[in-house]
């Protein structure tokens, strides 16, 4: 998810009440007569109407594509008309919050995909007519659909590919003046550790740029369950009723990170989430690599446009045979189980999300990353890497994603369990031992 340093977002404990208020329930006309075709992502097939009521959180992008789809849908459904309704994230979530239970909810949601099965009750399962469990997890990258799969059952469909993990940004310059090819890439952690090493300059304490810095609180939880995953490990019970983090697997892991302070890739006291975070330090030049997702291009390019001009990246080593990560399951749309305009609101989604050359169409104007498996290659993924060159890094890496799982509280464990603890160690306070320790038993009691 898009974390930066210019806008931290809080999940609200509370929600407001007077939200809510301002917010009406259902939907202004009639219930659709059929649903949109049988999962194949074309025009839906019967005739529908009805007024759809569409929720979003404000990124312009994200809603400018998503409204061009929408006035498409409009022309091929002349019976239907659909609203917009836009909030800034933190407002959006409250919003979520309060009306879901409250039944005031508009007809089509979208949700980062991670927050699904904690609002479930509130939403409709996909009709097995517009897309199937199965026929999902076929079309879907897994770490995409994952998200929105609660038990046995499906409750939207992804329109993007959450990715924080897996490679890492590169200053083409800085490398080449330390005598690195970017394209060749490492083999291994070593060969990492040692190229980076010479875009370092200064050590702990007086260090004015970092080789690799990964030590922001994104970073630092992907990086770390991603290599405990890479092993063979896992780091939560397969029936979610444990996390598993104090295992060989997560030693391992957090003794290869802490190499990398050792090797003065970074000052994890003088880059970290408050201060050069990853995304301004390597804009500014006080970092010639940096582990952020593809996303930090488009939001830094405008006022960085020279350096933006010589950013790639670089695919990462991985600790097991295969480039394995963990990625939360991205955006995407969902019903509510409360609307009256039901097949009219799948059919819609069905029309954004299964449609290949819609989806690739909004991915383009978004700047994202596909969930569906088909535009990852051929002349869809060409389109999109026309635009956003960078993304060549990351497909093929899409297949090698795993959901981070149902965590009970997602971000208490990424931000104030993960991220602190590894923090600590890789400033020294905290022991290897003790960081493992605290940060398994933290976790379990998310969970109750």
């Amino acid at each position: 998810m898009r974390k930066t340093n210019r806008s931290i977002w809080v999940v609200a404990a509370l929600a407001l009440a007077m939200i809510a208020s301002a917010c009406t329930g259902g939907s202004s006309s009639s219930d659709s007569s059929s649903a949109g075709g049988g999962g194949d992502g074309g025009e839906a097939s019967g005739e529908i109407s009805g007024n759809i009521r569409v929720w979003t959180h404000q990124n312009d992008a994200f809603n400018s594509g998503l409204k061009d789809l929408a006035t498409a849908f409009e022309t091929a459904n002349p019976g239907v008309s659909i609203e917009f309704e836009t909030f800034d994230y933190d407002t959006y979530i409250q919003t979520l919050q309060t009306s879901l239970p409250a039944g005031t909810e508009a007809d089509v949601l979208q949700v980062f995909g991670s927050w699904t099965c904690s609002y479930a009750d509130n939403l409709a399962t996909v009709p097995e007519g517009v897309l199937t469990k199965d026929k999902a997890e076929e079309i879907f990258f897994e770490a995409a659909i994952d998200g929105y799969t609660c038990g046995d059952s499906l409750y939207g469909m992804p329109q993007e590919y959450n990715i924080e993990y897996g490679a890492t940004l590169i200053n083409e310059t800085m490398a080449a003046d330390a005598g690195i090819d970017p394209a060749a890439g490492w083999a291994d952690w070593d060969a990492f550790i040692a190229d980076t090493a010479k875009m370092s300059v200064g050590g702990q304490g007086d260090m004015t740029r970092s080789g690799y810095m990964f030590t922001s609180s994104d970073a630092i939880p992907y990086t770390f369950y991603s290599m405990i995953v890479q092993q063979g490990g896992s780091y939560l019970a397969e029936d979610g009723s444990a996390f598993t983090i104090d295992t060989p697997e997560g030693k391992a892991a957090l003794e290869q990170m802490k190499a990398f302070v050792d090797a003065d890739l970074v000052d994890p006291v003088l880059f970290n989430d408050l201060n050069n975070w990853v995304g301004d330090c390597f804009f500014e030049e006080f970092c010639a690599t940096g582990l952020v997702g593809p996303w930090v291009i488009a939001d830094y390019a405008e006022d960085f446009p020279e350096v933006a001009e010589v950013t790639s990246y670089v695919a990462l080593p991985s600790m097991g045979s295969e480039p394995t990560f963990v990625a939360d399951s991205g955006w995407g749309l969902t019903v509510s189980s409360g609307s009256e305009v039901q097949d009219a609101a799948w059919a819609f989604v069905e029309f954004v999300t299964l449609n290949e050359a819609n989806a690739i169409q909004w991915n383009t104007g978004a700047g994202t990353l596909p969930a569906l498996k088909a535009n990852a290659t051929g002349a869809n993924a060409d389109a999109l890497l026309a635009d956003f060159p960078h993304f060549a890094a990351f497909l093929p890496l899409l297949e090698h994603g795993q959901y981070v799982g149902d965590l009970p509280d997602r971000d208490l464990v990424w931000y104030d369990i993960t991220y602190e603890h590894i923090l600590q160690v890789l400033q020294g306070n905290e022991s290897i031992a003790d960081g493992l320790a605290n940060m398994e038993r933290e976790a379990n009691e998310t969970i109750g």
